[in-house]
């Protein structure tokens, strides 16, 4: 008997403090993973706050990737500093993000070999809130935005895989998450495939991730998902979405000009340079030849001095 979204296994959930090297296995396993109360309810009630204005001015999608009944708050990082310190900066999402996201390369540089190390970055933060009535979104990879042309395989290799994924991303249940009121749909195991598969996708092969209030799904790009129906008299769904891309790509949602530089100044370093106020090793994104971290920090100019790459 062909197994339905019904009886099929659902996603994997682990606590805040399950050990990281098996919560990178899962991942590398099924494609995503579910952490329970990453986020306390208490910071998830201010973020719900924070971006009541934008939703509310929301203007209505054209084209079918979001249904009408959906509300969008981008530019999550201008509208919610609990938002960024506890979801962007949360320090699960940033290991997480470390060990698929980081590059390594050794280069030749004269006679000499160099090791460049470019570190992930933000790419779009996004609260998305559906309504009833809501038709599910058609399943998708996010990693098409960064052309990303996959082989198929059978299972992760440590090794092989090392640059495979081009993004990461973590969604945070602004409220409970069910599948009546259109929880988010994957196929587990679907980062596995190739990009050039002759069919498409089945939404019978999807699990429904059903979370609370501050848990946390947190997937690869190449994982194929979407939001569910909505098929609820009267539930909104909220839920908050974080992603990252290596440090070479460019971020969906161009953070140097949805945030503005004055909420940027008001942010600890590490969020600055998450944001995009660093340079990927070796050399990407200078100003001047320097860090545009240095925009930020004028006053510390006067010791800075272009180098080698």
């Amino acid at each position: 008997m062909t197994e339905t979204a019904d009886t099929r296994p659902g996603v994997q959930s682990v606590s805040k403090d399950h050990p990281l090297e098996d919560i990178f296995r899962i991942i590398k396993r099924d494609g995503c993973v579910v952490v329970r109360e990453l986020i306390s309810a208490a910071d998830v009630d201010q973020v719900n706050q924070d971006v009541q204005e934008r939703l509310h001015r929301d203007v209505e999608w054209n084209g079918s990737f979001f249904p009408k009944e959906t509300r969008r708050a981008p530019s999550m990082i201008a509208l919610s500093p609990t938002y960024t310190r506890t979801q962007v900066m949360n320090p699960l999402f940033q290991a997480i993000c470390a060990h698929f996201l980081t590059t390594r390369s050794v280069f030749w540089w004269g006679d000499q070999q160099k090791e460049s190390v470019s570190k992930p970055y933000v790419t779009s933060c996004t609260a998305i809130e559906v309504g009833p009535g809501a038709t599910a979104q058609p399943l998708h990879r996010d990693s098409y935005i960064n052309h990303r042309i996959l082989s198929e395989i059978s299972e992760w290799d440590d090794e092989r895989d090392q640059t495979r994924e081009t993004a990461l991303g973590m969604m945070v249940a602004g409220c409970k998450v069910t599948r009546e009121n259109g929880g988010t749909q994957c196929i587990l195991g679907s980062h596995l495939w190739g990009t050039h598969r002759t069919t498409p996708p089945d939404v019978g092969e999807c699990v429904v991730a059903e979370l609370e209030k501050g848990d946390a799904l947190i997937m690869l790009s190449s994982i194929y998902h979407g939001g569910g129906n909505n098929t609820t008299q009267d539930e909104r769904r909220i839920a908050y979405a974080t992603f990252a891309v290596r440090g070479y790509l460019r971020q969906e949602e161009n953070q140097y000009l949805a945030v503005p530089q004055a909420v940027v100044k008001t942010y600890d370093h590490a969020t600055q340079q998450f944001i995009g106020y660093s340079m990927s090793d070796p050399a990407c994104g200078y100003v001047e030849e320097l860090s545009p971290f240095y925009l930020l920090h004028p006053e510390l100019l006067q010791d800075a001095r272009p180098q080698d790459f």
